[in-house]
């Protein structure tokens, strides 16, 4: 029966333990995945332990997770080893590399919320619609005369070049997985559940949350206009990273990537005049330890399902001295 993961936090001692073999050797382990992203998989950071994808997802017994992620991580960071040298490390840098049967990614969340807090106006100089994700008032009655639908405040240059980036950031990370010893395991990221737009950040270090502050930054102040927005900047996202799967026949399909589609999990969504926790979310866009348990719960199988077609998950064997705990 499928249980629960063994999640291991990595930092600079810890990923060269790994390597070593010393205090968590990953030769007692039947799967050994890594893990990098948001702070949808990183654990002990803005959310608490217990609140992250990787804690409830349940997969093959002697499974172990060494986990690089970190809140605020973007897919553009991640494939750059000046900003992550830990996951980069351990996916493939001469003698510290190490084999993982599969690498999970949470990635393209952050970028899209970072790129939706670009404001018009940056140290008093004007930015660029094409270097935004939002348009002002103006701009969108410039830009689309007679839309009245909310997406009439994309600013669809700034999204081509999002999507432009997360595809090249992409290609940037399978291309240094292809260098290590994982080169033949498969890459498996997640859509993301759309969050409702609310004034629910986290103290002290976003009390007014994400979208929303964007939202007051451009004068979006019709709730539904801004959920409408909200609704078209994450199907947008999702269709995306979608695109990305090797057996969606999209052009920008890339070899032995899998995406697991999460906006198709039901979860319940938050009161939009809720400051706090509410529905299945945390916060305006983190959602509770309940909401990554429905999560987890279609992503486990998936995963296995996914690592089952390849040698390296195949091969899985129940050590005979399993880990303890």
């Amino acid at each position: 029966m499928p249980q629960r993961n063994r999640p291991v936090p990595v930092d600079q001692r810890r990923a060269w333990e790994i390597h070593h073999d010393a205090h968590a050797p990953l030769s007692l382990y039947g799967w050994r995945l890594l893990a990098e992203g948001d702070s949808w998989m990183s654990i002990g950071a803005l959310n608490g332990r217990s609140s992250n994808l990787l804690n409830p997802l349940r997969l093959h017994p002697s499974t172990v997770v060494v986990n690089c992620a970190y809140p605020g991580d973007t897919m553009v960071r991640m494939a750059r080893m000046v900003d992550d040298p830990h996951f980069v490390r351990l996916l493939c840098e001469p003698g510290h590399a190490s084999f993982f049967e599969g690498i999970l990614l949470s990635a393209g969340g952050n970028d899209l919320i970072d790129a939706a807090q670009i404001p018009p106006v940056l140290h008093g100089a004007p930015v660029r619609p094409e270097d935004r994700l939002l348009l002002t008032q103006a701009e969108a009655s410039m830009v689309n005369p007679g839309d009245p639908s909310p997406a009439r405040h994309l600013s669809r240059a700034g999204w081509d070049k999002l999507a432009t980036y997360l595809h090249a950031a992409l290609l940037e990370i399978v291309r240094l997985k292809d260098l290590g010893p994982s080169r033949e395991s498969p890459l498996m990221l997640h859509t993301y559940a759309e969050p409702v737009v609310r004034r629910a950040g986290v103290m002290p270090f976003a009390p007014d949350a994400w979208l929303y502050r964007a939202m007051l930054v451009y004068d979006i102040r019709d709730q539904a206009v801004r959920q409408g927005l909200v609704h078209e900047l994450f199907s947008r996202l999702r269709s995306l990273l979608m695109s990305f799967d090797q057996d969606s026949g999209h052009p920008q399909a890339v070899p032995k990537v899998h995406v697991f589609d999460a906006s198709q999990v039901a979860l319940r969504p938050a009161d939009p005049d809720a400051s706090g926790r509410s529905g299945d979310w945390l916060n305006e866009i983190h959602p509770t330890h309940g909401g990554y348990a429905r999560i987890a719960r279609q992503l486990g199988p998936w995963v296995m399902d996914i690592m089952h077609r390849y040698p390296g998950g195949r091969a899985y064997r129940v050590p005979a001295t399993p880990p303890a705990g």
